[in-house]
C-alpha cells in the first residue's frame, strides 16, 4: 500500500455542514456568538467536518468517515453541507478503500460516520472500508440502533447494519488500545458512548476530540451545542480534557480550525474567540458622557486515562 510522509497523524477537511446557529451554539445568545461568525439569511452557520488518518506500522488507522454521498432520508431534515472530499483526500495519499485497516468512530451521528458505508449502482449499501475493523462504543451503538424522538434525525440504520452484517463491526466500552500506541477514551456529553482518541508516536501526542469543540468559541466550557445530549458533561469533559491535554504538551484537533493546535494555545484561543465578542459590547455601550460638574468617584464525567497509565500499557515511556 501507499505510504504517506510525516505527518503521523493527519488532520483533514472533508466538508462543511452548514446548521442553524442557535442549535449550534445553544444557550449562548445571538447577540453574543453573531460577533464570533456571521450566519446566513436562513440563520446557518458553516462549521468543518473532519476525519484524522493515521500513518501506523500496523495499518492505516482512519478516524470518522465525514458525512458520505449517500442520499437523505428525508429532504426535510437533511442539512446543508458540500459534497464529501474523503475519498478523494485519501486517494491523495496513494491510498484506496481497502489499505484502511480500522476505523474508529468517536459517535455514531450521520454526519461524522456516513461515508463509512456507501451506496452501489445496484442500491445495495456496503462498508467502504472492505478490510477495516469498524470501532463503535457500545452507548452509541445502542443509541444509533435505538434513538429517542429527539435524536433520530442524527442517526440512519445504514449507517451500521452493513457493518453488523458483514462482521466487520467491533463494539467497545470504556477506555481501550485499538492497536499499539492508539487508545480511545470516553469524553461524555455530546453523545451517549462519545469518545475521543489519542494517539502517540514517540513523545508527540495527537488527540482528536470529535464533538467537544466544533468551532474555537467552544472551547469554553460556557458555549455549548443544543444539540448536545448532555451539556453540562460536555463541559467538564471539555475542562477535564484541556487541562490534561496541557499537562502532557498534546496536539488537538478539531476545534473549528484546519490544523492540529498545541494544547498551550487552546486557552487563548478560547479567550480571543470570546473576547472578541466583549470588546464589541463594550463598543456598542459606550456612550459620550455629557461634561461632569465635579469629578465622579471611580468605583473600583469519566476523566480520561492518564498518561502513564496509557504508556504503561502501550509499552511508550511516559
Amino acid at each position: 500500500m501507499g505510504k504517506a510522509t510525516k505527518p503521523y497523524a493527519r488532520l483533514i477537511r472533508v466538508g462543511t455542514t452548514r446548521m442553524d446557529g442557535g442549535c449550534l451554539f445553544g444557550s449562548t445568545t445571538k447577540e453574543n456568538w453573531e460577533q464570533f461568525v456571521t450566519p446566513d439569511r436562513q440563520n446557518r452557520v458553516g462549521i468543518g467536518n473532519y476525519i484524522m488518518l493515521i500513518d501506523h506500522p500496523d495499518g492505516w488507522v482512519l478516524v470518522n468517515a465525514g458525512p458520505g454521498d449517500k442520499a437523505p432520508l428525508s429532504w426535510d431534515i437533511a442539512p446543508m453541507r458540500s459534497r464529501s472530499s474523503m475519498l478523494r483526500e485519501i486517494r491523495q495519499l496513494e491510498l484506496m478503500p481497502k489499505d484502511i485497516a480500522v476505523v474508529v468512530y468517536t459517535n455514531m451521528h450521520g454526519e461524522y460516520v456516513g461515508g463509512g458505508t456507501h451506496m452501489t449502482s445496484s442500491g445495495r449499501v456496503l462498508p467502504t472500508f472492505s478490510n477495516a475493523r469498524y470501532i463503535v462504543h457500545r452507548d452509541a451503538l445502542d443509541v444509533a440502533m435505538k434513538p429517542s424522538e429527539r435524536s433520530r434525525n442524527f442517526y440512519r440504520p445504514d449507517n451500521h447494519q452493513p457493518l453488523i452484517e458483514s462482521g466487520q463491526l467491533e463494539v467497545i466500552e470504556g477506555s481501550a488500545e485499538v492497536c499499539s500506541g492508539v487508545w480511545v477514551e470516553p469524553a461524555g456529553g455530546p453523545t451517549p458512548g462519545h469518545q475521543i482518541v489519542i494517539c502517540q508516536n514517540g513523545r508527540a501526542t495527537y488527540a482528536y476530540l470529535g464533538m467537544l469543540s466544533p468551532t474555537t468559541m467552544h472551547l469554553s466550557p460556557s458555549v455549548n451545542s443544543a444539540a448536545d445530549w448532555n451539556p453540562e458533561a460536555t463541559a467538564r469533559t471539555k475542562d477535564e480534557v484541556r487541562r490534561q491535554a496541557e499537562v502532557e504538551n498534546w496536539m488537538v484537533g478539531p476545534v473549528g480550525r484546519d490544523e492540529w493546535v498545541r494544547a498551550s494555545e487552546l486557552e487563548s484561543l478560547a479567550l480571543f474567540s470570546l473576547g472578541s465578542i466583549k470588546a464589541t459590547e463594550r463598543k456598542k455601550t459606550t456612550r459620550k458622557a455629557p461634561a461632569p460638574v465635579a469629578p465622579a468617584a471611580t468605583a473600583e464525567a469519566a476523566p480520561v486515562t492518564p498518561a502513564k497509565a496509557r504508556s504503561a500499557k502501550a509499552g511508550v515511556p511516559a
